[in-house]
């Protein structure tokens, strides 16, 4: 499979994150305060820098963040139950390449939000690049922008109150008077 259409598949699964039993079950695994959750598809280092990069995209404010609702942990889980292996080769490859020119860049091995933060706002939703690296950079953090914007929107905490979730259908009522709906047109009176 070549290379751009691996990363273009990824990034439309990012993009669609369907609600099936399996789903809602790692959904309800990773709201747990369980302290010896271990990670089944990225390791620590990993884990941690990801975890900094989704704060960043979605920080603590008068809502909780990213950190604080385990974000990182759905996105592990999720994207170990969803991708085939060359697709999980070609993230973990990524993500590691992404960790390296950072700190290459940055000259630091001790990576923070702030030097995310920085990234996030120079490469996110650039349009003109003056090489490859910036080309992958910009691509990558769209694509964990994605994930980390999912993964958010089906958490329960995001779900029932924020999002005022609603589980479908919904309430019914046979015996209802149309008339307290205040429809006009859809029935005939």
């Amino acid at each position: 499979m070549d290379r751009r259409k691996a990363i273009k598949n990824i990034g439309l699964s990012f993009g669609t994150i369907t609600l099936s039993s399996s789903v809602v079950s790692i959904i309800k695994g990773c709201q747990s305060s369980d302290l010896s959750w271990t990670p089944k598809f990225f390791n620590n280092y990993q884990l941690s820098n990801l975890e900094l990069i989704m704060e960043s995209i979605i920080p603590e404010t008068d809502t909780p963040g990213a950190i604080s609702l385990k974000i990182v942990r759905f996105a592990d889980s999720y994207l170990n139950a969803t991708l085939k292996k060359s697709d999980k080769e070609i993230v973990l490859k990524d993500l590691n390449k992404f960790l390296s020119l950072v700190k290459k860049e940055t000259n630091s091995n001790n990576l923070s939000s702030e030097i995310f933060n920085q990234y996030l706002l120079k490469y996110l939703d650039k349009n003109v690049f003056e090489n490859e690296n910036e080309k992958f950079i910009s691509s990558f953090l769209e694509n964990i922008r994605n994930l980390t914007v999912r993964s958010y929107k089906v958490n329960e905490y995001v779900m029932f109150n924020i999002l005022n979730y609603r589980p479908v259908p919904g309430k019914y009522d046979g015996c209802a008077d149309l008339s307290e709906f205040g429809i006009q047109g859809s029935v005939p009176t």
